[in-house]
């Protein structure tokens, strides 16, 4: 199975990190090193549950259970930290600004910022972890 839509999830996350003014240069290392982390043990474990399944037809409903189970659970440690991360940046940007329209345009930003923090949520569980 294909990585592409991960390593452009990470891509995303990172440039939006290490872009960012309002976070130190430690904290950038540590949130890059913690989706490393977390990206690597998912690929791992992803890759030992499919070959662990590998050529057996039809696919058993164990394997179903079992990556999907692991997909939901990688879903809360992607997804859980960036929303924190989102929403301190915004917080720090809407705090930054000082003129009321500003502040509004940061807020009506929000709104598309939150829906495809879902959509991205959504595609990588249905990606990952589709079980028919």
């Amino acid at each position: 199975m294909g990585y592409t839509g991960l390593f452009v999830m990470l891509a995303i996350i990172f440039l939006i990190v290490i872009s960012n003014r309002h976070l130190f240069w430690w904290i950038k290392a540590t949130i890059a090193a913690y989706y490393s982390v977390i990206s690597y043990v998912f690929v791992t474990t992803k890759n030992q549950i499919d070959k662990q399944y590998e050529n057996i037809l039809p696919v058993p409903d164990a394997y179903w259970d079992k990556n999907s189970g692991w997909v939901n659970t990688m879903v809360g440690y992607y997804f859980w930290p960036l929303a924190v991360i989102l929403l301190f940046i915004y917080y720090k940007w809407y705090r930054s600004v000082q003129s009321r329209t500003a502040k509004g345009w940061i807020v009506v930003s929000f709104i598309p910022a939150t829906a495809i923090f879902l959509i991205i949520t959504f595609f990588f569980g249905f990606g990952y972890g589709y079980r028919p």
